[in-house]
């Protein structure tokens, strides 16, 4: 059975990318969840494996909603600001 099994993607290019770009505490968590992949796979550990793969995974989709959410309500807070120093600018 053991011959089936295939090394999960570790996913560490997503949580490197996540960690730059969109949100440093949800990236870091995913960097060492991808980064204990290969030891567990090397170790004989394919369950643990596969786990820390979805961990990592699911902690940079997490990351990338975390810093969506964060520019959405930012453009949103800009243009009530900007409308309502306009609306101040009229009277």
């Amino acid at each position: 059975m053991e011959a089936n099994l295939q090394k999960p993607d570790n996913n560490l290019v997503w949580a490197i990318l996540v960690t730059i770009m969109c949100c440093l505490p949800f990236g870091i968590v995913s960097i060492i969840k991808a980064a204990s992949v290969d030891n567990l796979w090397i170790a004989g550990k394919y369950d643990e494996a596969y786990q820390a793969a979805a961990d990592a995974r699911k902690w940079a989709w997490i990351g990338v909603g975390s810093g969506l959410f964060v520019v959405v309500v930012y453009v949103i807070l800009l243009v009530f600001v900007g409308m309502a120093g306009a609306m101040a600018g009229l009277q």
